[in-house]
């Protein structure tokens, strides 16, 4: 039989709905009108907007260690981030000090289950990288000596499509690298990866 987009979609939608709230089998997908088709759709960017709250406290955790911040110091930074509308204009995190850094926060997981991005993803990736080392229009303009940090979900198949990513030829040229164990960072001049658990 050949692939039918409708089927699949009923399929997905159907088996997602039964598997995360342990619903017993049925065709949820045909009882989803436009209205609930748009507020699930809405409830969906709120989901990404929580992981992507949830990998940024994650990676000030790690920041916390591995920048040497004194407890009120990253309880200022929390309080910043928790204190931003999702999808504001400006970097995920911008701390003026301490130690001033910015860092932009990616929840990508690669398309498909695979370990590839998808063409949007790499260009997203490619594009904040840019931001990261040039400023973004619609961002306040930051220090020259900030640290700059793209945050990635640490994850096997995040891992895999940031090594296939990163070996290509367009990646190459650009000013990033993934911060080794223990290494502190201090180079301004490029853009540090750093993998991060979800906090809780």
């Amino acid at each position: 039989m050949s692939y039918q987009r409708d089927n699949e979609l009923r399929r997905r939608i159907n088996a997602f709905l039964q598997n995360a709230f342990s619903l017993p089998e049925s065709d949820y997908y045909s009882k989803l009108d436009l209205q609930k088709l748009l507020s699930l759709k809405s409830a969906l960017s709120d989901i990404n907007n929580a992981l992507t709250m949830r990998l940024t406290l994650g990676f000030l955790d790690w920041a916390a260690i591995a920048l040497s911040f004194d407890a009120e110091s990253i309880n200022k930074i929390r309080a910043s981030v928790l204190g931003a509308k999702p999808s504001s204009n400006g970097y995920d995190i911008y701390c003026a000090g301490p130690l001033p850094f910015i860092a932009e926060v990616k929840c990508n997981i690669p398309v498909n289950g695979g370990a590839k991005y998808g063409a949007a993803q790499r260009i997203g990736i490619e594009k904040d990288i840019d931001a990261l080392l040039h400023g973004k229009s619609k961002a306040s303009s930051v220090e020259s000596h900030c640290l700059k940090f793209m945050v990635f979900i640490d994850l096997p198949e995040v891992r895999a499509a940031n090594a296939h990513l990163f070996s290509s030829n367009a990646m190459s040229s650009k000013a990033f690298r993934f911060i080794e164990t223990d290494e502190v960072p201090n180079d301004s001049n490029i853009v540090y990866g750093v993998y991060a658990a979800l906090a809780a």
